[in-house]
């Protein structure tokens, strides 16, 4: 239960999480570190209720083993919870983890902290950009070839169109250019040297970098959900159309 009596800054630097929570609610801790949630909110003529139950409803989804509860489900249903995550990736997650690179200052800083600082406000956007650019590829081309080929074999989709779907991809070509995919955050992870921070980063850069890394663990959540489920599943419905058609073939 988070301290009414604590300031924004007190209760984000005690539970980081936080921190993006008050910034969907249009709230930013940087400026306002100094008041309460209660005054802010009073400020700003709105409940504190909201805020407090997004935050409860975040912490609660994160003790879920979210690819253990998809295992029993269809590829259309998980492709739909895929496109949710990347959908809350791109409005939430990098939006906000972009407001506290604007908002992190390199005064004050050691040298190689302003330095890393500084090259992270150059890096973050360019990594941004490229990280959307891949998951819209991932749903024009990966996703939609695995819901064509659900859609011919449970779905009356029709076979045709599944073949033509079938002379451009394969899904050996698909996991393997997910496999080299895999680790997005690569590049962020090195430029901050694996998010280190000491007693003297301040908070900003603090949550930034606590942001960073549970947005990386997201990732790879994602990636466990494509690879041990999703993938699977598809190369099982490629290997089933494939017969299909062989069997139409023969009939014909």
């Amino acid at each position: 239960m988070l301290s009414r009596k604590k300031s924004l800054s007190e209760l984000v630097a005690e539970h980081h999480s936080i921190g993006a929570v008050l910034h969907l609610f249009g709230i930013d801790f940087c400026q306002h570190g100094n008041k309460t949630l209660e005054v802010v909110c009073r400020e700003r003529r709105m409940s504190t209720a909201p805020i407090l139950k997004e935050w409860e409803s975040m912490r609660q989804q994160e003790r879920f083993s979210i690819p253990e509860l998809l295992k029993g489900y269809t590829v259309d249903t998980i492709i739909d919870y895929l496109k949710n995550s990347h959908r809350i990736f791109m409005r939430r997650r990098l939006p906000y983890m972009q407001h506290l690179v604007s908002r992190a200052q390199p005064q004050n800083l050691s040298p190689a902290m302003q330095e890393t600082l500084e090259d992270l406000k150059i890096a973050f956007p360019l990594f941004a950009e490229d990280f959307v650019r891949h998951i819209l590829e991932e749903e024009n081309e990966t996703f939609r070839y695995i819901l064509v080929l659900d859609d011919a074999l449970y779905h009356r989709g029709g076979l045709g169109k599944a073949f033509f779907a079938m002379q451009k991809h394969t899904m050996q070509s698909i996991a393997a250019h997910h496999r080299d995919d895999d680790d997005d955050m690569r590049g962020i992870r090195e430029l901050t040297r694996d998010y280190a921070t000491d007693a003297t980063t301040p908070l900003v850069i603090r949550v930034l970098y606590s942001e960073l890394q549970r947005f990386e663990n997201e990732l790879q959540t994602h990636a466990a959900i494509e690879n041990r489920i999703l993938l699977p599943k598809a190369f099982a419905l490629e290997s089933k159309v494939k017969c299909l058609m062989q069997e139409k073939a023969r009939l014909n």
